[in-house]
């Protein structure tokens, strides 16, 4: 496979209302290294990224941070005892890696594999939760509770679930939000636990769904994107964001901490060194808070851009100063969800 499947651009998320069931939530720990596992994140810090491939590739690769265009990296491949197979959403939780995986249903349900650290090629997942309702699902993010929110664009719905999640199976979504005919994958989750939802087809005035506890009626929307694709927050409460072509130069966008209220567009938008058939599709910021995100453009432009927002604040002119791939990179035609921790 060295494209992105019809589904994965035509996902949901116009977030309308939900049906609900309750269970006691988690709580989130501190975190710490993922390689090392006990040592201070700062220490040294690795990024994740998937590729959203077949068997042939890689579903997981792994290295130091900061990146390096010659960096050393861990690959892991598609194993039965590991059930990574196209590989999706990434994030961390409880010190804990989480990846979304089609595994042996094929996505319909999709399997989040849940894996102690370090990862490492034989490594065999701590819990296997299969997330009842869900299709295809692209992105997950926990929320301030500890609870568990997923995109699943093949049944056009975003879903919740409860822990505490300690014993692998299958997980009813304690809440449905439903979609219309606005397609998004990419999630955010602020520290209110106001759901973020960027939307492919949007447009201009419907750029990213915002849904806010307790997660009824309709949601607002921020504006000023096409074909909108990562979120993320960092530590102050900006919002990141990108617009994509291609009937625009693609960008990566920031609205300010208070400038995420309806109708409120773009603080900054940057499209400095970007080319021209980028498709940013998920990001995520080192501790000392520069920026890593997957590429997943096509021939000229998949990989990993780094913004060095550690060092040079971020504004219009602002280039990538690494645009990092390799040759299974490069082959797929896409890097898809990233993590750094």
């Amino acid at each position: 496979m060295n494209h992105i499947p019809v589904a994965r651009f035509f996902a949901l998320v116009l977030l309308f209302g939900c049906s609900e069931r309750g269970a006691a939530p988690a709580v989130p720990s501190t975190i710490t290294d993922p390689q090392a596992g006990t040592a201070p994140a700062a220490a040294q810090q690795h990024v994740y990224w998937t590729l959203f491939a077949g068997s042939q590739y890689p579903q997981v690769q792994i290295a130091n941070v900061p990146l390096a265009k010659k960096s050393k990296v861990t690959s892991i491949g598609a194993r039965t005892k590991n059930d990574l197979i196209e590989t999706s959403g990434v994030t961390f939780h409880q010190n804990r890696l989480w990846i979304l995986s089609f595994g042996q249903s094929s996505g319909e349900p999709t399997s989040a594999l849940v894996f102690d650290l370090p990862l490492k090629e034989t490594s065999a997942p701590k819990y296997t939760f299969v997330l009842g309702n869900s299709n295809g699902g692209d992105a997950l993010a926990f929320d301030p509770s500890g609870d568990l929110w997923i995109s699943s664009p093949g049944y056009h719905t975003i879903l919740e679930y409860k822990g505490p999640f300690t014993k692998s199976g299958t997980l009813a979504p304690a809440k449905t939000l439903n979609g219309g005919n606005l397609y998004s994958y990419a999630i955010a989750v602020d520290k209110k636990g106001a759901v973020y939802a960027s939307i492919l087809n949007g447009g201009l005035k419907n750029s990213i769904a915002v849904s806010q506890p307790p997660y009824k009626g309709k949601p607002y929307f921020l504006t000023g994107l096409t074909s909108a694709g990562a979120l993320g927050f960092d530590s102050h409460g900006n919002l990141y964001a990108s617009s994509n072509g291609p009937t625009s130069s693609p960008a990566l966008v920031r609205y300010s901490a208070d400038n995420l209220k309806k109708g409120a567009k773009p603080s900054i938008a940057d499209s400095a060194g970007l080319p021209a058939d980028s498709y940013l599709a998920a990001l995520d910021f080192t501790a000392k808070g520069d920026l890593y995100i997957a590429n997943c453009g096509g021939p000229g432009s998949p990989g990993i851009d780094v913004y060095p927002l550690s060092s040079n604040a971020f504004s219009s002119k602002l280039a990538p100063s690494l645009e990092y791939t390799n040759d299974d990179i490069t082959s797929q035609g896409c890097a898809w969800g990233i993590a750094v921790h």
